[in-house]
């Protein structure tokens, strides 16, 4: 039989047919490697859309046992909490009920599915949020967060007056609205770092601020803040020319996009960043975050209703409700069903608020018969009475709102006494009611929520 051909070129064959036969044992070897080797914690982050007291999302690097995780990981203090999620992305959610005094630490431990063990992983994490208040002092107005050794750091410099104040929903900055001229106003951000999130104990911090950006000046009659979750800002100003109101959103990544709006009021974002409540002439508007596309019709509910507060982790909300005889009523819209009335009544509403899950209602009511007083009510979401207690001498300031912090179940608003010439912070119990007078003279204050992400958890190579 003759073997012409088959020389050189069979060769080639072999030494190729060779090389890939190694390189796929090669890659078989890697891969049993990489399957033997331990799991890998390569992130955490702080979770700002919840429905418990905090929550953080544990990024693994590769598929988890959760029972294992759950059982093997743990608070130090201790705080009721559950895990939820599935394959490499977990959740730890704490319980509405859990109050946090303190900075917790997160011990990480656990198996994956083919019962390799992760090795254990601890970090601290402080879930409170910090406080922020426009101040008065001598030369005029300032914006500054309260430490939590309860000292106070500028974030602004001293303005003539500070009309609004907006943190951010990601904890990356402060919002605010100046007046220094007459129909001149400025809408100014302070970008701030948070440290609420270390390796060690002693890498948590109060935020860090950085840059100041003005977002809008000139000649303005008005402007309007929302911001959600996500960190996108809201801004509507107008001026004295017809036509010169403008509506834009301001992305975390520092993104303008403008939108086409026309509007009877102040817009609201949606806590988890879906979409917006607009007031129209006959109701509320619930939009999506694009309403300038096609083939996009608002949820409208009509009569005279004015949004007073979200309950940020459930999609509830709190509407206030005028009726045509003077009395007024307090709703709790739940998603796919009508507003449910949890209060009716003929004194005047200054202000609400609600938790996460929309269970508990704050209302602050006041009556000036026979003498003016303020009332702060918990109702629950079928409207009963838990708890009511009366503030003598002290009533809510004018434009302060009821803001809550999960974390601590405290509400934080401003407060005035009988002649009106002092305004303090007021830090209320959720629970008992009970409040605390800061004694800095305030004009605004708000919570700035707690943030922060960890991503250095790879190994360390050799």
């Amino acid at each position: 039989m003759s073997s012409k051909g088959v020389g050189p070129s069979t060769g080639k064959v072999r030494l190729l047919s060779m090389a890939l036969l190694g390189l796929g044992l090669v890659a078989l070897v890697q891969q049993q490697i990489l399957l033997r080797r331990p799991p890998r914690l390569r992130s955490v982050a702080i979770q700002s859309i919840r429905s418990g007291a905090a929550a953080l999302d544990v990024r693994f690097s590769r598929t988890m046992n959760r029972a294992s995780v759950a059982e093997n990981s743990r608070l130090v203090p201790h705080q009721p909490h559950q895990w939820f999620g599935q394959q490499d992305q977990f959740r730890l959610l704490l319980d509405p009920d859990a109050l946090i005094r303190s900075p917790q630490k997160l011990v990480l431990a656990g198996d994956d599915q083919r019962g390799l063990v992760l090795p254990s992983r601890s970090l601290w994490w402080d879930p409170r949020s910090s406080l922020v208040a426009v101040m008065v002092e001598k030369e005029g107005e300032q914006v500054k967060l309260r430490r939590k050794d309860g000292s106070w750091l500028p974030l602004s410099s001293i303005e003539q007056r500070i009309l609004q104040l907006e943190p951010l929903g990601n904890g990356g900055g402060v919002a605010f609205v100046t007046d220094n001229d007459a129909s001149k106003l400025e809408v100014l951000l302070r970008q701030l770092t948070p440290r609420a999130i270390s390796h060690q104990a002693e890498g948590l911090a109060d935020p860090l601020p950085g840059a100041i950006q003005s977002l809008a000046s000139g000649s303005l009659l008005f402007a309007h803040l929302s911001s959600n979750q996500r960190g996108e800002l809201l801004v509507q100003v107008g001026g004295v020319e017809a036509g010169s109101d403008r509506t834009w959103v301001r992305s975390a990544n520092a993104k303008r996009r403008d939108l086409n709006l026309e509007v009877a009021g102040a817009i609201r974002l949606l806590p988890d960043g879906s979409g917006m409540v607009v007031p129209s002439y006959d109701g509320l508007d619930l939009l999506p975050m694009n309403p300038d596309g096609k083939g996009t019709s608002p949820q409208s509910l009509p009569g005279s209703r004015e949004l007073k507060s979200f309950c940020s982790g459930s999609g509830r909300a709190v509407l206030l409700r005028n009726w045509p005889d003077y009395r007024r009523s307090i709703e709790l819209v739940i998603p796919g069903q009508p507003p449910r009335e949890v209060w009716l009544g003929e004194a005047g509403v200054m202000a609400t608020a609600c938790d996460n899950r929309g269970e508990n209602i704050w209302i602050v009511l006041r009556d000036a018969e026979p003498t003016l007083q303020d009332e702060l009510l918990l109702v629950n979401s079928s409207g009963s009475v838990l708890k009511r207690r009366t503030i003598p001498g002290w009533f809510l300031a004018s434009g302060a709102v009821l803001d809550v912090d999960p974390a601590t179940n405290r509400l934080l608003t401003v407060m005035t006494n009988d002649d009106g010439e002092r305004r303090r912070v007021a830090l209320i119990d959720g629970s008992s009611l009970d409040f605390e007078l800061l004694n800095p003279q305030v004009v605004l204050a708000r919570w700035l929520p707690a943030a922060g992400e960890l991503d250095e958890f790879h190994p360390v190579r050799r």
